[in-house]
């Protein structure tokens, strides 16, 4: 590429030279050049000619000159010639310059008609729409713009698209270095996406003129401040049997109800699942409303949301305080014969009671009413005693009515707000040594005999067998049936201590017996525990599927183009008639490809459609529940 040259041809053995000298002046915002020519004749050997018209052709247009006339020897100016040539878009140019000078001369015995000098220059580059380029950077913080220029004299305005938005942040500025802060509210274009393709667009301008435009793109980020929000989470109370009135929170005997309130997206995004958990439960739904709570204390519950952007808010926490619960229960109870005044005596005709119990509070709320039966054993009718005992107080109740020629049973009863538990203990008869039944059959040891056909004893005295008093041969007995390690499965809560004697802890809370097998290593020891009752899959853990596009889509890759490999030729008789044809071989256009336009690229941007929400979902089998115990001593 030059700005200048010269070029020149000769006859007669280099005696008669022409030469062009030519130069080149820019129109940067007509992107033209001037192209000037001077033209010579430089000869040592004598000439004598008139004046004469020549040719210069430049770039295909033909510019004629007259040329003085010319006498002896040495260096002519023939002439000068100018003509404006456009360049190509990119600001590149290639020309031809001839000239033909009519010399008309007959030197050393030949005649010349014309001398004639021609070259291919290029051009210098008319400088064009400057390039701009962009790092990636996210909403609300500065980037950097930067703008390599063609020449220090253009200038640049700067605009962005995203989405559906454009805005220009750049008016004609002369800086290569331009900080840009894209604002925080593009985020809305993307709302389903934390990220999308942004176009830099550089408008080139020389002075007032415009000269190009050029673009780049690159990634916006929605930074991960910009996520959904919950407004508030609360926790209700679902009374069920227990007193509104109460306002408060019952073990086994409540519920909760969670409630996510005010659940808004950012920018844009929708709520498009929820999570709420806390206490061995959990819901995927803006409400909750738990089982019956079964644990006590304090228990805090926790809610997110996620947006269509898989963004996840803030947790939110909610905390409630559960009264413990538990059904009420007799610690011990006695009973005895007694006379009026509380003294017991064997052939007393009152009962002197003692019952102690427990029962939960509930905040001072779980109030509790008492009530003594008795009855003859033999009968089937309860007989209110009227009185109402203290825990661990005596009380003396029958009114004299406790006959000593019969056992009695008492019945002690409590009845909190939710249940009822009753304990039976038996007064025997009046004590003597033994007894046989007036009238009857019937035999006791220790107390009056009130059966016939039987024999009696008092549960005052021991019975002794093979030398073990009897309750402890029950108990070796029982002992050999549930030896220590044994489990006892019952549907009433009445600790088997009760029937078999030995210690005895609640065993299996929550969790299904399996058998011990050895070659499996999830069971392959005793007592040990595993399984979840909740269970979220992991991707590896998921069925092959596919989803829906979404938000997927491709930008535009660029204008590009595809030359034809087309070209004229005449046809016919006439030069006038012109027809295309392939210019490699002059056949049919039958199937013709175009040439190749290049390599290029499309950027993705969005996501796929969302599926699922990655809540756990219940892994229970069908079960039914019961109380179990082991024996530990």
């Amino acid at each position: 590429m030059a700005s200048s040259g010269s070029f020149s041809n000769s006859i007669v053995s280099g005696h008669y030279k022409l030469k062009v000298d030519w130069s080149q002046a820019q129109n940067v915002s007509e992107n033209t050049s001037t192209i000037t020519c001077k033209l010579y004749l430089i000869n040592d050997w004598s000439l004598g000619i008139g004046s004469r018209t020549n040719t210069c052709t430049i770039g295909g247009t033909a510019k004629s000159f007259t040329s003085p006339s010319i006498s002896g020897t040495g260096t002519h100016t023939l002439g000068t010639v100018s003509q404006s040539v456009s360049h190509s878009s990119d600001g590149t140019k290639s020309i031809t310059i001839s000239a033909v000078f009519k010399i008309q001369a007959t030197l050393s015995g030949t005649y010349y008609e014309q001398m004639a000098a021609s070259a291919t220059v290029t051009l210098n580059t008319i400088p064009r729409a400057s390039s701009v380029s962009a790092g990636s950077v996210a909403m609300g913080q500065e980037g950097t713009v930067t703008v390599t220029r063609a020449s220090s004299s253009f200038t640049h305005t700067l605009k962005y698209t995203f989405g559906s938005v454009t805005k220009t942040f750049a008016t004609k500025t002369g800086a290569v270095s331009v900080a840009w802060t894209p604002p925080l509210s593009l985020a809305s274009q993307v709302p389903d996406a934390v990220s999308g393709i942004c176009t830099i667009t550089c408008v080139t301008y020389s002075g007032d003129t415009k000269i190009g435009t050029k673009t780049c793109t690159l990634k916006l980020s929605v930074p991960a401040s910009v996520k959904p929000s919950i407004g508030s989470f609360t926790a209700e109370r679902d009374d069920g049997t227990v007193p509104s009135s109460w306002g408060i929170y019952v073990q086994s005997k409540s519920k909760a109800k969670l409630t996510v309130n005010g659940a808004a997206g950012s920018y844009g995004s929708t709520i498009s699942s929820y999570s709420i958990s806390g206490g061995g439960f959990a819901g995927a739904a803006a409400s909750l409303t738990t089982g019956f709570l079964n644990s006590y204390g304090d228990i805090t519950f926790t809610a997110t949301v996620t947006d269509s952007r898989g963004r996840v808010s803030a947790a939110a926490k909610a905390t409630i305080t559960v009264e413990q619960y538990f059904v009420p229960y007799f610690e011990t109870y006695v009973s005895h014969r007694c006379d009026s005044g509380g003294t017991v005596s064997d052939d007393g005709r009152y009962v002197l009671g003692n019952a102690l119990y427990n029962r939960a509070p509930c905040g001072n709320n779980n109030r509790v009413t008492r009530t003594i039966y008795y009855k003859r054993s033999s009968d089937s009718t309860w007989i209110n005693s009227g009185m109402i005992f203290s825990s661990g107080v005596p009380i003396v109740f029958g009114g004299g009515n406790i006959s000593t020629e019969y056992s009695y049973d008492i019945r002690y009863t409590i009845t909190d707000e939710f249940n009822t538990v009753s304990v039976q203990d038996i007064v025997s008869t009046a004590a003597v040594v033994m007894d046989f039944k007036c009238g009857g059959k019937g035999l006791a040891v220790g107390k009056v005999s009130e059966t016939d056909n039987c024999f009696e004893v008092s549960e005052d005295w021991d019975v002794k067998v093979y030398g073990k008093l009897l309750k402890d041969y029950i108990s070796s007995i029982a002992g050999s049936v549930y030896p220590v390690g044994s489990i006892y499965m019952s549907v009433t809560d009445t600790n088997p201590s009760a029937y078999f004697g030995g210690t005895w802890v609640a065993w299996g809370s929550g969790r299904v017996p399996v058998g011990v097998n050895a070659s499996d290593t999830n069971f392959g020891t005793v007592e040990k525990t595993g399984g979840a009752s909740t269970v979220t899959l992991t991707t590896a853990q998921m069925p092959s599927h596919s989803h829906a596009k979404g938000t997927l889509a491709a930008d535009s890759g660029g204008a590009h183009k595809h030359k034809l490999n087309l070209s004229k030729t005449t046809w016919g008789a006439s030069s006038g008639n012109k027809v295309v044809v392939d210019s490699t071989d002059y056949t049919a256009m039958d199937n013709k490809n175009t040439a190749s336009g290049g390599a290029h690229e499309h950027t993705i941007s969005g996501s796929t459609a969302a599926a699922g929400s990655g809540n756990a979902h219940s892994n229970l089998q069908p079960y039914i529940t019961c109380y179990m115990w082991k024996r530990s001593g």
